[in-house]
């Protein structure tokens, strides 16, 4: 699938969103380099529309737990729709405006040439999910449960500082842990066969 039909596909989920304020957020988004921003500097999704594909994915992994997963489907079943597109397509938009691109040299077939390559150049440092979390609701509200699952997407990679409280959430708010796991599913799983 291609990236016009992949930002389609963006696009449609985000029409199944009903709240206000998602519109300013769209506009925001087309705006923004969300759609052809890398979803990281060089490990998953380390290319040009690395993070739109990465979101879908992720959508992709968290909507299967609920239809699939022994465990997860009584759990999420409740959830409504709207949350787990929110959550899941949304997670990484701290990314935009996130990267930019360099050059360095790389000996290619014994010759040295410059080749682009993406560095961080983070404008807003403010955590991970806590960016993601204060970017959507500059536009649109989140409901607890979206704002923590979101937060605490990384799981323990955000911190040992976290650590202490990162039980808490997922047992507070179980969608949290099921975002972070399809969130390492898509990396590490989906995206490596890509």
């Amino acid at each position: 699938m291609g990236t016009e039909a992949k930002k389609e596909e963006f696009e449609y989920l985000m029409t199944k969103v009903n709240r206000p304020g998602v519109e300013k957020l769209m506009i925001f988004i087309r705006k923004s380099d969300f759609y052809s921003a890398p979803a990281s500097t060089r490990f998953h999704g380390s290319y040009e529309g690395g993070l739109l594909v990465h979101s879908l994915n992720v959508y992709k992994n968290l909507s299967q737990k609920i239809v699939h997963s022994p465990v997860w489907s009584g759990i999420l079943s409740d959830i409504p729709e709207e949350s787990i597109i929110i959550v899941s397509v949304l997670h990484d938009i701290c990314k935009t405006y996130y990267y930019t691109t360099e050059m360095r040299n790389k000996k290619v077939n014994g010759v040295w040439e410059q080749v682009p390559f993406y560095t961080v150049d983070d404008k807003i440092p403010y955590g991970h999910g806590e960016k993601s979390v204060m970017i959507i609701e500059e536009y649109m509200k989140l409901t607890p449960q979206e704002r923590y699952a979101i937060r605490w997407h990384m799981g323990p990679y955000s911190g040992s500082q976290d650590w202490g409280t990162l039980g808490v959430a997922f047992e507070k708010y179980p969608l949290a842990l099921a975002l972070f796991e399809a969130d390492m599913e898509a990396t590490h799983i989906s995206e490596k066969e890509a």
